[in-house]
């Protein structure tokens, strides 16, 4: 596995490879289609702020700190990269903080809720990703929430980039409950509908090369649409969300 410092050098350098769109997937369309499911599930798992506090864990390049803070949060977003952090937009009720997850320094139970978006399957080291894990429980408060979208199928098969370490759900759950925490919801994110919309996208760039690959193909619009729409449709279905490989647990801290 990759030591911290190599994780943190992964970062700058996609910063500097992707631009913002570094803290999501490097190809636009795949980007585009995930994102609306990824939103989708943060909106009906996580909701409206009513002016609590939020820490998003890995902020990147802001998204989800800005549109959180839309949502009525009061958001700290940290981000172990300083060029993802000068590429984030300033916006009302967002502070950011540079610093890795491990490393934040910020009082503890300072926040009512906690957000990681595909940030802590980045944490390659195993002792990092503890140390990680309990500082986020030292800063959120007594019956707090921890949402994390993470990259958890049920069963983690097969080699996965260097710079990214698998999980299982029973994984996540396991981390999050041995130290008192409650799971209170989840929701698989992706499921069938990433698989033909991307083959589509794959063929249109290959049979038409002159093909913009900095945003998706806009002729392949109708599809995303659909295929969005049958894994919006089989998040919300008991027993099929566990199908989904990609996934949003809610837990709940428990009391001192």
């Amino acid at each position: 596995m990759t030591p911290p410092t190599a994780d943190r050098d992964y970062w700058e350098e996609r910063a500097r490879r992707y631009g913002a769109r570094a803290a999501g997937y490097s190809d636009a369309a795949m980007d585009a289609y995930e994102d609306r499911l990824r939103r989708a599930a943060i909106n009906r798992l996580v909701g409206q702020g009513h002016g609590r506090s939020l820490l998003d864990a890995g902020c990147g390049s802001g998204r989800w700190s800005v549109r959180l803070a839309e949502a009525g949060w009061t958001v700290t977003g940290a981000d172990i990269s300083d060029t993802l952090l000068a590429l984030a937009p300033r916006a009302p009720n967002v502070t950011y903080v540079q610093s890795a997850i491990q490393d934040l320094d910020l009082p503890s139970g300072n926040f009512d809720a906690v957000l990681s978006v595909t940030a802590l399957q980045h944490i390659t080291d195993d002792h990092t990703f503890e140390a990680a894990i309990e500082n986020l429980t030292r800063m959120l408060r007594p019956g707090g929430l921890v949402a994390v979208l993470e990259y958890a199928p049920v069963r983690a098969l097969g080699r996965t980039p260097a710079y990214m370490r698998a999980r299982s759900r029973a994984q996540w759950i396991r981390a999050f409950t041995s130290r008192g925490y409650r799971r209170r919801a989840e929701a698989g994110v992706r499921f069938l509908g990433h698989g033909p919309y991307m083959l589509a996208v794959y063929l249109a760039r290959r049979l038409r090369p002159s093909t913009n690959i900095e945003a998706p193909p806009p002729a392949l619009n109708w599809l995303r649409a659909g295929c969005q729409a049958i894994d919006l449709t089989l998040a919300r279905v008991p027993g099929i969300t566990l199908a989904g490989d990609v996934r949003l647990l809610i837990f709940e801290k428990g009391a001192p």
